[in-house]
């Protein structure tokens, strides 16, 4: 995904991009906690979890100019290392509802498919509607396996995206995150 603009309803013209992190910067580990208690009703990380992701794992910031208003975190699977986990993705609210979750998405994808990776997996609320939605629109399908959390009964559906061009052209959606 190239770069590109945006208008707010208030006027503000914002230049929205992708990027890899490819440092282990304080500032950054703060963020991706942040917006991680922003998106989730608990907390995903903890300083040393997020540090080690910065590390260890692929993450990627949504930028509008210079602010971070998203995040995705990947981690490569251990028994198929030409496949990755989406551990978290999240967009700062205020920044929702413009379609920039099924941009962000696909930008991550793109630069996935890029480095040689092969399909990426992740795990959803099954209750969590929306987000089924902007994942299926951008080439995710159910894989027919779900994971119960074991200390609270929620079900969490596991979708699979192929990293090949064709998976990486988002359908067209009435309803935008």
């Amino acid at each position: 995904m190239e770069s590109f603009r945006i208008v707010t309803d208030a006027g503000i013209e914002y230049a929205i991009h992708v990027e890899e992190v490819t440092e282990a910067r304080e500032e950054l580990i703060r963020t991706l906690i942040e917006i991680d208690l922003q998106t989730f009703s608990e907390s995903t990380f903890s300083h040393y979890t997020a540090a080690a992701f910065l590390r260890y794992g692929r993450v990627f910031l949504l930028s509008a100019d210079d602010m971070v208003i998203g995040t995705c975190v990947c981690m490569r699977c251990w028994d198929r290392p030409n496949e990755v986990n989406i551990v978290s993705m999240g967009i700062r609210p205020g920044w929702r509802g413009r379609g920039l979750g099924q941009k962000f998405v696909l930008g991550v994808l793109d630069r996935l498919r890029s480095k040689g990776l092969r399909a990426v997996n992740l795990m959803v609320g099954d209750d969590n509607r929306r987000a089924i939605k902007l994942y299926q629109d951008v080439g995710f399908q159910p894989t027919g396996g779900e994971n119960i959390d074991p200390r609270t009964g929620e079900r969490f559906l596991v979708l699979r995206a192929q990293l090949h061009a064709s998976s990486l052209t988002p359908l067209p959606s009435p309803t935008r995150d």
